[in-house]
């Protein structure tokens, strides 16, 4: 989870290759810092990945065999906060780490040069998003700034609907759909999310051999109106056609003998800073003739992305009643034999698409 929530928007090493770029990344030996990194204000944990991005003589495998092409040996990265009026609040360092695990391919042998800065209690502090943060990077103690980047905090996400504490149902299947409402996040510019669906599949009649399965539903990327936060609210609907048409494209129909039961749902939102909303925006594959991809980076003296992002985990959503019989025999859902128990019977979508097939 760690490995995913650090590199949810993140790419690998560029290969910064547009006409608009002034990083010669060709040259014999030309040392581009890139880094990518946030600041989560819901984690005394952050990190930071640096890399060294060019091309050389020999192509893009030309560092295969030597790291310190690919990376800087004694590298410095620090973290500074700075209050509304400027003032440093605290300096803290990076330390190099390997607790972050590398996927397999071309340069596994050489694993990830991560950095990683532990600050006990900032996710308590109430004036952290308050700061600005500046991440600075020296080849060594006491040289001079190589790069630099800086980023606000993202504050927490406050969810209105649902509510946060207590159980909730979601009445998906309403004539208006269920509407997921949270307020503008301070410093946030993007939000994203998704719902994971749970469920379990047993044979009839053995529940010994049932199995827990999951189906993720991914919400629309948005755009916020503000970056000061407040009350003004962030709104998307989940409707019922596109909901249990998703349903139905993405859960087999159930094998003869199989029933289905609904298991609950996991709500998870992120907000991202408006440096990250730019670069994602920018990054997207074209769709014009022209391929290649504006260059944009906060990096001063290099490349990649330095931002914020904020999430919110609400699980165990429930299902309105209506919404559960929707699941269970609505003209969308019937044959994957979504079940519920009725007057001492186990009952599923029969051949008239209603609760007609009992057990």
């Amino acid at each position: 989870m760690l490995h995913r929530s650090l590199f949810t928007f993140f790419a690998g090493i560029v290969l910064l290759s547009s006409c608009d770029n002034t990083l010669d990344v060709t040259a014999d030996f030309e040392r581009v810092p890139v880094v990518y990194g946030i600041i989560d204000p819901k984690s005394d944990t952050q990190y930071l990945r640096v890399g060294r991005s060019y091309l050389g003589a020999d192509g893009p495998v030309g560092g295969l065999n030597h790291p310190d092409s690919l990376y800087y040996p004694s590298l410095v990265v620090e973290l500074k906060a700075f209050g509304p009026a400027g003032a440093l609040i605290f300096t803290e360092t990076y330390t190099e780490t390997t607790d972050v695990p590398k996927d397999s391919g071309l340069f596994t042998g050489l694993g990830h040069r991560v950095y990683r800065m532990v600050r006990p209690g900032f996710a308590q502090n109430p004036n952290r998003t308050d700061y600005t943060y500046e991440v600075t990077l020296r080849e060594a103690p006491g040289a001079p700034v190589l790069a630099k980047a800086v980023t606000p905090c993202v504050d927490s996400i406050r969810l209105k609907q649902p509510t946060y504490f207590g159980i909730q149902k979601m009445s998906i299947a309403s004539k208006n759909g269920y509407a997921l409402q949270w307020n503008q996040t301070k410093n946030a510019r993007i939000y994203q999310g998704y719902i994971d669906f749970h469920y379990m599949e047993m044979p009839v009649g053995n529940p010994g051999d049932s199995v827990q399965k999951v189906v993720r539903y991914k919400l629309p990327y948005i755009t916020g109106g503000s970056l000061a936060g407040g009350t003004s609210l962030v709104t998307t609907t989940i409707d019922y056609r596109s909901f249990y048409t998703y349903l139905k494209n993405s859960i087999p129909k159930a094998p003869a003998g199989t029933m289905r039961w609904f298991r609950g749902m996991d709500l998870y939102v992120s907000a991202g800073s408006d440096a990250l909303a730019t670069y994602i925006s920018v990054s997207q594959p074209s769709n014009s003739i022209n391929q290649d991809p504006p260059f944009y980076t906060n990096v001063t003296g290099g490349a990649g992305i330095f931002a914020s992002k904020s999430h919110i985990f609400k699980p165990y959503l429930g299902l309105s009643t209506t919404s559960l019989d929707s699941l269970g025999n609505s003209v969308l859902t019937c044959d994957l034999q979504f079940g519920r128990a009725s007057a001492g019977d186990t009952c599923a979508c029969g051949p008239q698409r209603t609760w007609d097939r009992c057990l």
